[in-house]
This record gives C-alpha cells, structure tokens and sequence, in this order.
C-alpha cells in the first residue's frame, strides 16, 4: 500500500493553503475590502479632525458642503462594496468546499477494502461532509471579517504612523500584547472544540445505527434502549459544547479589554503630544477615532482567529483520512485486455485477513472454463465472500496467484476487472430512486427495452407491470418498498444488463420461492454460453444445475466433479448431501 507523508503545518497557514487556487478572487475580494475600509472608516474620521482644525475655526461652509457630500458618497459607495464583498466570499467558500469534499470523496474510493470494515460509517460521513462546511461557514462569514479587520489594522497604523509615530508605535505594541494573551487563551478553544466535534460525530453515527435499524429495535422490544444511549451519547456531547463555549468567553473577555485599553493608552500620549505642539486637537480626535476602529477590528480578527483555530479540529481530521494508506491496486494504472472470454484461475492462492493470523485459503487451486457453471460449496466458514473478494481485487493475497484469461489480477487495472464481473450479494445494496436508477448502475448505456427484459428474466415482469410509472416508479431508501425476494430480483436484473463475461452469485436467490428461482436458472442457463458463471448457495436446486461442483474444506479443494460423480466418492459433498436430506438444513453452503 502507499502512503502520503503529512507535515504538520498551523491553522492559518492551512486555511491560507486552500485559498491559493482561487487568489484571483482573493486579490480582487482585497482590493474590493480595501476600498471598503476607506469608505467606511478613513474617510469619516480623517474628516473629522479636518472639521476640528479647519472647518469650524475658519467658518468654512464650502469645505463643510464638500465634506458633507464626500461622506454620503463614501457611505453609499460603501453599501455596493459590502454586497460585491460577500458575493466574493461565498463563492470562494463554496469553490473551495466543493474541491474538499470531492478530494475526499475520491480518496475514499482508492483507500483499501479493509479500512472500510475498520471505520464506522458515522464518522466517514462526518469526515467527508461535515468537516469541509466548518471550513466553508469561516471562509464565507468570517473569512471577509477577518482580511477587512487585517487591512484595516495595517491602513489605520499607516495613517496613525503619519499623523504621529509614537501613537503608531503605541497602538501595535498593544495589539501584539493583546494577540499573543488571545492566541494562548484560543488553543484552550482548539482542545474543546476538538472533543466536541468528537461526540458530535459518536452521535451522528448512533442516529444512524438507530435509524436504519428502527424495525430491529422495535422487533426487539429496544426503543427505550436506543432513546437512552442517543440520550447519554447528547449528554455527552453537551458536557463538550459547554466546556468548548467557557473557554471562548474567557477568550472573547481577554479579547473585549482591549478597546479600553488602547483608547486610553492613545489619549495620553495625544496629550502629551499636544502639549508639545506635535499633533493637533483634530488629529487627537482623528487618532482616537482610528485607534477606536483598530481596536474592534482587532477584536473582531481575534474571535475570528477563534473561529481559525476551531476550524483546525475539522482539517485535522481531513488531514487524517487523506493521509491514510491508499491501495496499491486501486490507483495502478494497471493492465488491459482487448475481450474477457471468461477463464478463471485459482492457483495456490493463500489468503489471510489483515487482522487475522489464520489463513482462510490455503493453497486453494481451481478454475472455471469460458461458459462454464460451476458451483463452489462446503461446510459453513470455508471462504465464501473470500473467493469473490479477491476476484473483485478488494485484498492483496500472501501467496499464489489468481488469474482472469491469463492476467493476474494484481497487474490488472481495477475497473478492467471489475467491468468484467458480474456480482449479485445475498447482501443486496439498493440507492434511493426508481427502478431505472437502480438498474442504469450497471449499465448507464441501458436501454428501457433492454431493463424490461432484464426484469422479465430475473422474475419481475408482473410486479413492474403492476406500477403505474412503470420503471420510473420509486422503490424508497435502499428499496423499502420492496420485499426481500424482490430486492434480489432486482439486484439480478442489475447484474443481467451490465452483461459481463463472468457471473458470480453469491446466496442470490436465499429469499426466492422455487418458482422464481426455477425461472431464474432458466434465465441464467440460456446466459452460460456467453457467460463464465460461480454459483455460492447452499440451495441443491441452484447447486445441481452447475457444469462443475468444487468443494471446499479447510481452505482448500478437497473434491471436484458433478452432483452424481461427487455423491458416488462418498466424501464431503456426499455426507453434507445426505445430511441436508436427513435433517432438512442447509448445511451445504458457500466457501
């Protein structure tokens, strides 16, 4: 497997990191802020002191008219400003929120199979969702607050520099002093905000669970069960918030003293100034309005900072899931052949799970001919979802060789292979959407008349005839309108129009009456010409209609040969044969 290497940078500079595709937008929302900042507070307060020094001693109606007027244009100027502003940050944020969760998203597709068994679906969704909208909330609301207070700070010390240095000097000693307190009193924030977010997604994954087993728990007499563990998981949660909310007041505390102050500071050495004759009334009152303004931007930029280092937990995280091992197989380029005939090889393929010492396949060795049935059976635990999941690619093997018209699969490209198969699960997995929607995954070239006659074939004629918007017609989250039988139905029909060389069933008719199932292997039968077929079931009537019966035990092939030959060996398959007659259990069952 291959692995990234992450270095740990800060929270600004990560945030700064995503920003950097789309500085186009950046530069034009700066430029669009600074104009803003002029409008909204220099000129105001440069107007002021020049009101106090020259237009009141000297009586001035014309230069009071012209600044009267500077000062509506300047607001209104300010308004269009504002709307520009936030439609700059909104599309930055939804650009970069967009590209996060689809780089994400595609990490999830090439991560192995075995990293999916090992994480709860809960927090993915949590990773893949939820963390890229805590980004996307700071960079749309607070990103802009945040670069104004920023340029505004950096005008408002320009302005203070050329009025007097030492009030300059004055006020961003301050405001160090005061970032510094704010930043150490913010990484109290992070660490809350970090074991909320945690609970958050303990309990979005239990809602889940709940929720998709709702019928279980009723069955089961569990309700009041499932409402105290969601209880005790949001008390929890709670305990998390509260600490996360004491530790940013005590921030936004450290963060409010700070306008009083720089006010104060300012004033006295205005005094001083003006007592030296160095600044003028008007630009004490010029400067005490900047500093004013400076100060509740540098407020404003502190919570936003907050806002950075709770956004930090969210990228940690990202982070995390994009540094974990990729698998080799799903991102190799990978070998091509030009048609798939459909023979399958099994050569002392070993196999252990990554979190298992035992091997389930040990030194398994078989193979199924172009068009040909063939049935893989034996006692319960033998293998059976092994043997489709390394022919799907989903682990590498410890040992041996699995090969599909000669190419071994570790060479072949992943999508190749899997075009190449054909799988219908016990374990049938529907989407929300209609019938069409479920079925166009296998094949999105489908035609309507070809999905009719899937569903024909696969025993759904009359139910599909029976719906008004025919294939239109919804079948509800993960096909609850639908029963078990006809959920497999379904999942076939699915299989039949992707119309690949090979055919693997796994369990695929366990919900199906005889009938059906009857003309389901009659469907298949007409298919085995153009079809390589695996048949795993433990039902004698799909096992009997096979070409070839393997059996397994222990991980290995320890008969091979026809229903009649088998039987006659008097073996495995003959004594899971008779003990199925005798008892009426299915103890023959996939390996």
């Amino acid at each position: 497997m291959m692995q990234k290497n992450t270095k740990k940078i800060g929270d600004g500079k990560r945030v700064i990191n995503f920003l950097k595709p789309h500085k186009k937008w950046v530069f034009a929302d700066s430029f669009v802020i600074a104009l803003s900042q002029v409008c909204a507070a220099l000129i105001p307060t440069l107007g002021t002191g020049w009101l106090i020094d020259h237009i009141i001693p000297n009586h001035d109606n014309a230069l009071l008219w012209g600044l009267m007027w500077l000062l509506v244009i300047a607001a209104i100027l300010d308004l269009i400003l504002m709307v520009i502003d936030e439609y700059f940050c909104h599309h930055i944020a939804k650009s970069v929120t967009n590209w996060q969760k689809l780089r994400l998203f595609k990490h999830l597709q090439i991560l192995p199979y075995s990293y999916f068994h090992q994480s709860k679906s809960g927090e993915l969704l949590a990773r893949v969702s939820d963390d890229p909208d805590t980004l996307h909330n700071f960079l749309a609301w607070e990103g802009s607050t945040f670069m104004a207070s920023v340029q505004g700070v950096f005008i408002y010390s320009i302005v203070l520099l050329w009025i007097n240095p030492y009030l300059m000097i004055t006020s961003v000693v301050l405001g160090v002093l005061f970032y510094w307190t704010s930043n150490k009193v913010g990484a109290r924030t992070r660490i809350a905000s970090a074991k909320a977010r945690t609970e958050a997604s303990r309990y979005l994954e239990r809602l889940r669970e709940s929720v998709t087993g709702i019928q279980l728990s009723r069955i089961l007499g569990a309700t009041d069960y499932e409402i105290q563990s969601v209880a005790d998981i949001r008390k929890s949660f709670m305990k998390e918030s509260i600490i996360e909310l004491k530790a940013r007041m005590q921030s936004i505390v450290v963060i409010g003293s700070y306008n009083g102050f720089a006010l104060a500071a300012v004033y006295f050495i205005s005094v001083l100034l003006i007592s030296n004759d160095q600044i003028t009334t008007g630009q004490m009152y010029t400067a005490g309005g900047l500093v004013t303004i400076a100060a509740n931007e540098i407020q404003r930029m502190l919570r936003n900072w907050l806002s950075v280092r709770r956004t930090g937990p969210a990228l940690d995280r990202s982070e995390k899931l994009l540094a974990e091992e990729v698998s080799e197989f799903e991102v190799q380029e990978g070998e091509k052949l030009n048609s798939v005939n459909g023979l399958i090889e099994f050569k002392e393929v070993k196999f252990a799970y990554p979190t298992k010492e035992e091997f389930v396949l040990n030194g398994l060795s078989f193979h199924v001919k172009p068009g040909e049935a063939v049935a893989v059976v034996g006692p319960s635990g033998a293998g059976k979802s092994t043997i489709v999941d390394l022919l799907l690619g989903f682990y590498p093997l410890n040992n041996g060789t699995i090969e599909v018209d000669g190419l071994p699969i570790e060479k072949a490209n992943a999508k190749w292979i899997r075009d190449a198969i054909s799988f219908v699960s016990q374990d049938v997995q529907l989407r929300n959407g209609s019938l069409a929607d479920n079925i166009r995954i296998g094949n999105e070239m489908v035609t309507d008349d070809e999905m009719i006659q899937a569903l024909k074939d696969s025993g759904l004629s009359d139910y599909l005839n029976s719906l008004p918007e025919g294939l239109e017609s919804s079948i509800g989250e993960r096909g609850a309108l639908l029963s078990g039988g006809q959920k497999q139905r379904l999942s076939l029909a699915r299989a039949l129009v992707k119309n690949s060389p090979i055919l693997i069933l796994d369990e695929a008719s366990s919900a199906l009456d005889p009938i059906t199932e009857l003309q389901i292997n009659e469907a298949i039968q007409k298919r085995k010409s153009k079809q390589s077929v695996i048949v795993i079931s433990h039902r004698l009537s799909t096992v009997l209609t096979a070409d070839r019966i393997v059996v397994l035990e222990n991980g290995k092939v320890v008969e091979e040969g026809t229903h009649h030959s088998l039987l006659e060996k008097d073996g495995v398959y003959s004594r899971l044969f008779k003990r199925e007659a005798e008892t009426g259990e299915n103890v023959i069952s996939v390996s």
